[in-house]
């Protein structure tokens, strides 16, 4: 059997089944409504509220002070499309985000019951050019309500928040959460991934090296901080980085890692 081929972002608004009618306002609060319920860990960042068509190609509900976010109004994202919203999206990013993590989020779906879609809240961090030409980093959060036959979405719900005042670097995030049986409130993380425009930044500095050959010797954080003369603190925090720079769970899953790319 042929492998699938993946479905990435433009391949969805290109190749999805157009509806013969728009949706109606019923549809519209209804959707809008299940987007006010994804618990927003996003604050005390305000976010906007968004539902997208995609078997229209554009959005067909935007909710909140879209204008003071990016710059543009709500009829204007609405009437130009999807279309628009890629051009606006920085180059580099929509490039990963296309390619890899809504892929990796579509094969999720695939891969799953479609009656537990309504389960799984999605996560992703990226950047957007504002209609002054300056781009901000954005965080959304949001869920798919998808055809039962090729569970691929229809439509596309979600709460987007301006994270520029904490975002310092261009690492984008993308997860998948999964509603905690318990609590209205809390999720089960599945997945977390991180990504980086700039290839180079997700390579390993010299120092990182070095310390992850002495993870693999055997040796604790302290110990590592004793040989190099820093503090045990700064060895976590390199720690940290290389897990997010390889997309590692934990420090054996690094040195698999280190020792698979010949880094050690």
């Amino acid at each position: 059997m042929p492998a699938r081929k993946p479905v990435s972002y433009t391949s969805l608004i290109s190749d999805v089944f157009y509806r013969s009618r728009d949706i109606d306002t019923k549809e519209l609060h209804q959707l809008l409504n299940q987007a006010e319920a994804i618990p927003q860990s996003l604050l005390p960042f305000k976010g906007i509220i968004h539902v997208i068509d995609y078997t229209q190609r554009r959005h067909v509900g935007i909710s909140g002070d879209i204008v003071n976010m990016i710059g543009y109004k709500p009829e204007q994202v609405i009437e130009n499309g999807l279309d628009f919203v890629v051009d606006i999206f920085q180059k580099d990013d929509f490039k990963l985000y296309n390619e890899k993590m809504f892929t990796k989020a579509m094969d999720f779906l695939i891969n799953i019951p479609h009656e537990e879609h309504d389960q799984y809240i999605f996560s992703y961090g990226y950047r957007m050019r504002k209609s002054d030409g300056n781009y901000i980093h954005l965080f959304q959060q949001g869920t798919y309500v998808t055809d039962i036959k090729t569970k691929l979405p229809l439509y596309g719900i979600g709460v987007v928040a301006d994270i520029s005042p904490v975002k310092k670097d261009v690492c984008m995030i993308f997860s998948i959460d999964k509603k905690n049986k318990g609590s209205l409130l809390r999720y089960n993380n599945i997945t977390t991934e991180y990504y980086y425009p700039d290839p180079d930044e997700a390579k390993l500095s010299k120092r990182e090296k070095e310390i992850v050959g002495r993870l693999a010797d055997g040796l604790s954080s302290k110990a590592i901080a004793d040989r190099l003369y820093v503090s045990e603190s700064t060895v976590v925090n390199h720690r940290k980085n290389m897990l997010k720079k390889t997309n590692t769970k934990n420090v054996a899953e690094l040195i698999q890692y280190a020792i698979k790319k010949g880094i050690i």
